[in-house]
């Protein structure tokens, strides 16, 4: 073809029918917008039905947990580097600040743990 069009010979092409690619004369009008409402709530109604409802709360639920442990022990260690830092004294108060920072977030956990084994369970 590249060689037809350097030659200066014609390339030939199919006319132009009037029609997009997109139209297809075989195919049914779209459903209305009512018909697409209905069919969107059915499938709502079946999903909602369907859907397992303890995942989402036993994902929220072990977040809790372990930014509850988490927090307690970043907290300990930022108070022992402080308490270094002002005192000049290096890992003697940020290794006592990380055993009391677990010890609070390890209390916090089971406390949690407790108040979240007490509530009714909705699943």
């Amino acid at each position: 073809m590249v060689r037809a069009i350097l030659k200066g010979a014609s390339v030939r092409s199919r006319p132009f029918s009037g029609k997009l690619m997109g139209e297809n004369p075989n195919r049914d009008e779209p459903p209305s917008l009512d018909a697409f409402s209905v069919r969107l709530e059915r499938m709502r109604a079946q999903g909602q039905e369907t859907r397992p409802q303890g995942s989402a709360s036993a994902w929220g639920r072990a977040m809790r947990i372990s930014s509850d442990l988490l927090a307690g022990l970043f907290v300990g260690c930022l108070l022992g580097l402080g308490l270094d830092h002002w005192l000049e004294t290096q890992p003697a108060f940020l290794l006592v600040g990380m055993a009391l920072g677990f010890a609070a977030g390890l209390r916090n956990m089971m406390r949690t743990l407790k108040e979240q084994n007490e509530q009714p369970s909705d699943t």
